[in-house]
């Protein structure tokens, strides 16, 4: 008994080190599930994960426990995979690191059978990791597709620009929210555990799985066909306001309700437990505790050791500024937060405007250049039509930028190119540039982040304003590299 109770310390102590050294994690994850509809369901994750180990204390009682040396490699790359992303404010990537944790402290500290015996409650810890946001965009396409296709074959007149769907009656709008983000994370949450409740054969826990992500989408495009369909035969009277979104939550639960009913005529007849035996017990707890301890506790020491980050900023805009006659609101310009500095005006080339934004970060604090709230295109005012990546060659060196075929509402079309950068490293890859400032600021290699957009309108002829932006941006990239230098700046 007393060797049970040295294995219950020692995964309550490397959990209470858990929650004190990745805390502000954690608390960030609270306050996502508190203020966003679509991850609330997060505050229930973690009390459906105990009672699901609950469920199974007989088992558990029964269970050889053994220390698990076997996890402390992976705990270390998740630790590691924290600290960098940490770094960079990736919240998405901490929060999935430190969720990833604990399973794996479970198996260093009880072992490797106690882990197979906890999988399903364990895994299911993942949903309460607010991630999913960059669905949204492939969803919206989805959600246009369906309702475009029911709408043609009920004969009712549509023509597609984009995300806007225009019919006789008016102009509609596949916003971020008529994507079914919400209805899609939910169901497969709620699916997950169904299917784990209800059936013992991993056959029929797959299929209901899949069928918890692929009716959701179906379903939300034909509810936005439905909106469509009600707010064209009632003049624009109804279902364009706020009772679409209620109407929306109604067809989503009668939607859930129907696959639950069905689901349960094939659910499998629960199992009589097995007979609880006794613990055994095999090594001591102990080494297990301090080297799990240990690896949590290893990025304060290495912040402790690591000289601080040079505060002198390592760009220079004053030349690019100079060369811009200034603005400073318009729909044509992207949406980014705290900057250091950031730049915004027109340059003149055949008597069109060519639209330009930088904006710079600087390593030595906490604000993220690559994030959910930087765009490089104002969405409430902008859909796109299409989006492709492309290489420029200049004279010394190749760049990869983003093209996004942007349309208004009011028909206007604009071509706009972005890419981003990491020190003197550029690229169109987010991702890759998130990597390469977690690198620059944990190593002190890179100690600055960019983003540099630059756009045109046009009518009809794409062509000839790709070959606008390539003119304005072969003349004036020495001025953009001139802004990478390193020098003092001086905001504007």
């Amino acid at each position: 008994m007393a060797n049970v109770k040295s294995y219950l310390l020692a995964i309550s102590a490397l959990l209470l080190f858990w929650l004190l050294s990745f805390a502000d994690t954690i608390w960030s994850m609270i306050a996502i599930w508190l203020r966003s509809d679509t991850y609330a369901h997060g505050i229930l994750i973690f009390p459906i994960s105990l009672y699901l180990i609950w469920r199974k204390r007989q088992h558990i009682a029964a269970t050889t426990l053994t220390p698990g040396y076997a996890a402390l490699p992976l705990l270390f790359g998740l630790v590691l995979a924290w600290y960098f992303a940490n770094a960079v404010a990736v919240n998405v990537v901490s929060q999935l690191a430190v969720v990833l944790m604990l399973p794996v402290l479970v198996w260093l500290s009880c072992g490797w059978s106690m882990l197979k015996l906890l999988r399903f409650p364990l895994a299911y810890l993942l949903f309460a990791v607010p991630m999913g946001e960059n669905l949204v965009p492939l969803l919206q396409n989805i959600t246009a597709d369906i309702t475009v296709i029911a709408l043609q074959f009920t004969q009712i007149p549509v023509y597609r620009d984009g995300l806007y769907l225009a019919t006789p009656t008016g102009l509609f709008l596949v916003a971020e929210a008529c994507s079914g983000i919400r209805y899609l994370i939910a169901s497969v949450a709620l699916g997950t555990l169904y299917a784990y409740l209800t059936y013992t054969s991993r056959l029929k826990q797959l299929i209901f799985c899949l069928a918890a992500i692929i009716i959701p989408v179906i379903a939300n495009g034909i509810r936005a066909y439905g909106i469509v369909l009600i707010a064209s035969l009632t003049d624009m009277k109804h279902a364009v306001g706020v009772d679409h979104l209620i109407y929306g939550w109604l067809f989503f639960g009668f939607i859930i309700f129907i696959m639950f009913y069905i689901g349960g005529f094939f659910a499998d007849k629960p199992t009589a437990p097995a007979a609880a035996g006794s613990a055994v017990i095999t090594r001591q707890s102990a080494p297990a505790l301090v080297l799990g301890i240990s690896i949590m506790l290893l990025p304060l020491l290495v912040n402790l050791l690591l000289p601080p980050l040079a505060q002198q900023p390592l760009y220079n805009v004053n030349q690019l500024k100079q060369s811009l006659t200034p603005v400073t609101e318009s729909v044509s310009l992207p949406q980014f937060t705290d900057s250091s500095v950031q730049l915004a005006g027109v340059w003149q080339r055949q008597q069109q405007n060519i639209w330009f934004y930088a904006a710079f970060y600087q390593h030595t604090n906490d604000k993220k250049l690559v994030s959910w709230h930087n765009q490089p295109y104002q969405t409430a005012h902008w859909t796109t039509a299409n989006n492709q990546r492309q290489t420029l060659q200049f004279t010394n060196r190749a760049l990869t930028i983003q093209e996004v075929d942007l349309r208004a509402a009011n028909g206007q079309k604009r071509l706009l190119w972005y890419w981003y950068g990491s020190g003197d490293f550029l690229s169109a890859d987010p991702y890759l540039i998130t990597a390469m400032q977690a690198l620059g600021k944990v190593l002190h290699f890179s100690q600055h982040g960019s983003f540099y957009a630059i756009s045109v309108y046009y009518d009809d002829d794409l062509p000839e304003a790709r070959r606008l932006l390539q003119a304005e941006l072969q003349q004036r990239w020495p001025l953009i590299v001139g802004a990478n230098s390193a020098g003092v700046v001086q905001s504007p």
